[in-house]
């Protein structure tokens, strides 16, 4: 039986001399390994479609145990992405975390369209990488089902004001105040608490503006196409990038070797 499907080139891995496994990811099946038949060939006629970061159309046949892919037609290769190395590493990191994450028969045709409109934009230069990135993993807290919440203070209620602050522990807002009382509760409950373990735990509940707040609110609860259509001022993209990244790592309980590039480019 022949099966065909659209997909995105997650990671491609050596099989054979010739072949190659090609992990895809669908919106109808999830994340899918593919047998590319001498797809190590640079005469291959699936050469194109099998590349990282390629979106591509495949006619699949099962055979041993294994879908091969019988023909391929590329769709967009995001090329652009290649000759950048700001650009590259967030491309690898993106993949990288929907590999993490998206598993077999799991539909999720929201999560690979977000991934699609990442790559577009980073292709495009239409958005810095910092932002893509920020937004990309706020959004994909939201699709996977951990989002943070950001209404109001998790512990009193409270809703906005000047001291706020992001708990890593709890995945929410918090305020001033019940973070001094998290830190005392933290530390009258361990003895001989080291110097080191204290800034620890204090680093896991820093503080966020009511701008911060109100856009990670927005890229939660906004429409699909809209993702972008707020304003941050520039000066504070940076603590929504951590808020982004270190809730999404703190959740996966997992660091991409990826996000260690692209921290070390991303200074360049």
């Amino acid at each position: 039986m022949l099966i065909g499907i659209k997909a995105l080139v997650l990671r491609v891995i050596p099989k054979t001399e010739n072949d190659r496994l090609v992990v895809l990811f669908t919106a109808e099946r999830g994340k899918i390994t593919v047998c590319a038949k001498g797809g190590r060939s640079v005469k291959s006629k699936l050469l194109p479609s099998i590349e990282p970061f390629a979106y591509s159309e495949f006619v699949l046949y099962e055979k041993d145990g294994y879908f091969w892919i019988r023909e391929s037609l590329l769709i967009e290769n995001f090329y652009a992405i290649r000759e950048d190395i700001h650009k590259l590493a967030l491309a690898s990191y993106i993949c990288d975390v929907l590999d993490l994450t998206v598993y077999e028969n799991m539909q999720e045709s929201e999560l690979l369209r977000l991934a699609l409109n990442s790559l577009y934009a980073l292709t495009g230069g239409l958005r810095s990488p910092q932002k893509i990135k920020a937004v990309f993993e706020m959004r994909t807290c939201l699709l996977l089902g951990f989002a943070p919440e950001m209404e109001y203070c998790l512990k009193c209620g409270k809703k906005g004001g000047s001291e706020l602050c992001f708990s890593l522990i709890d995945g929410a807002v918090v305020c001033g105040v019940c973070r001094e009382r998290a830190l005392k509760e933290y530390y009258s409950t361990r003895q001989n608490v080291s110097e080191a373990e204290e800034r620890r735990f204090a680093a896991q509940i820093f503080l966020i503006s009511e701008n911060v707040r109100l856009a990670a609110l927005y890229i939660l609860s906004c429409p699909a196409d809209k993702i972008y259509a707020f304003f941050l001022p520039e000066n504070e993209w940076p603590i929504l990038a951590r808020l982004s990244e270190e809730h999404l790592i703190y959740r996966l309980e997992k660091k991409p070797k990826t996000l260690t590039f692209y921290n070390e480019v991303a200074v360049l």
